[in-house]
């Protein structure tokens, strides 16, 4: 990813909702018939919600933008590993039109056997889900935190409980 403009407020955690405004493009590899071509955009959207971390998005776009802070604004360049991997994934565009243009695109980048996805995101705010029911955790545990823990599974593991 490339920040364009660095945001001041916070990153989002998984389990939040973020709101972003974005233009997606897909960039196609060169080619004999088009030795340089133009990324093609196939959606721009000023305002979208989305669950961060709960599978539904592209995980190229969940990963650009757990680091993001809000008010920035941020290039992401998506591998094809990292893009449309699976039916049901989004964001999608919400013309039928556009929807059409992306699998004609996505289709010509497996016909060229490359490209990338490339969405340019404002991270416009993050919200706390008060439905959340603790199913997302960022945190790690601390090395001690470890320790513990597999103190515990050892002691267990011997006692033959």
């Amino acid at each position: 990813y490339i920040d364009l403009v660095t945001g001041t407020g916070p990153s989002p955690e998984y389990g939040q909702f973020v709101t972003m405004g974005y233009t997606a493009y897909i960039k196609l590899p060169a080619s004999k018939d088009n030795p340089n071509p133009k990324p093609a955009q196939f959606d721009a959207v000023s305002s979208y919600l989305l669950k961060h971390g709960n599978g539904r998005s592209i995980p190229g776009l969940d990963e650009g933008l757990h680091t993001m802070k809000v008010g920035g604004t941020r290039r992401i360049i998506i591998p094809p590993k990292l893009g449309y991997v699976r039916s049901g994934l989004g964001p999608l565009p919400s013309s039928p039109f556009g929807r059409a243009k992306l699998n004609r695109l996505l289709q010509r980048m497996i016909d060229l056997k490359g490209g990338t996805v490339v969405y340019e995101v404002k991270l416009l705010g993050v919200l706390d889900d008060e439905a959340d029911q603790g199913y997302y955790q960022d945190k790690s545990y601390t090395p001690e935190q470890m320790e513990i823990f597999n103190q515990k599974m050892l002691n267990g593991m011997n006692s033959g409980s």
